[in-house]
């Protein structure tokens, strides 16, 4: 009996390392190296228009060996600062989202950032005063300090990582002195 449960043991052990060793090594791993986003409110003649969404990054696929394509890219913005901004843009979706390139695959190579964007704007929704353009710009200023980007990749797996701006831009101040 005793020599039963070893024997079990052992296989399963077994079957663990032989998964570890075949699996991780080819397991992708893509990274975000830069990212930056800006967003602009659009005036035209004194009065608010548009609210302009930018964002930039760049992914780099750092390890693995099957070669990585992104399907799809996309932002998320922070829950707070969106419910607040739909009272004044009623078409200002929570996830921004667009396919890479016009092809529809982007490749990503060993050791080589690729640089993605998404661009996305909308209309006023109605006639802002003058103490809710201070709140506006205010909203909009913190809607760059913390949002999400997120990518598919071509073996259906999506990825997000949280950027949290203003954090980075502190250590980059630090570091610098």
């Amino acid at each position: 009996m005793d020599w039963a449960i070893a024997g079990v043991i052992v296989a399963i052990i077994g079957v663990i390392l032989m998964w570890l060793f075949f699996y991780l090594p080819r397991r992708e791993k893509v990274e975000v190296t830069y990212s930056d986003m800006s967003v602009q409110l659009l005036e035209t003649n004194g009065t608010i228009t548009d609210i302009i969404v930018k964002c930039a990054f760049s992914l780099l696929y750092s390890k693995g060996t099957r070669e990585c394509y992104i399907s799809e890219t996309w932002l998320k913005l922070d829950m707070q600062v969106w419910k607040k901004l739909r009272l004044y843009f009623n078409k200002l979706p929570r996830w921004i989202g667009g396919i890479p390139c016009s092809e529809g695959l982007k490749k990503l190579e060993r050791g080589k950032p690729q640089m993605f964007g998404i661009d996305f704007s909308s209309p006023i929704s109605r006639v802002i005063t003058d103490d809710e353009r201070k709140e506006l710009n205010e909203l909009v200023q913190e809607l760059w300090h913390h949002y999400r980007i997120g990518w598919e990749d071509t073996y259906g797996r999506t990825h997000c990582k949280t950027i949290n701006q203003l954090r980075d831009i502190k250590r980059s101040f630090k570091s610098a002195m």
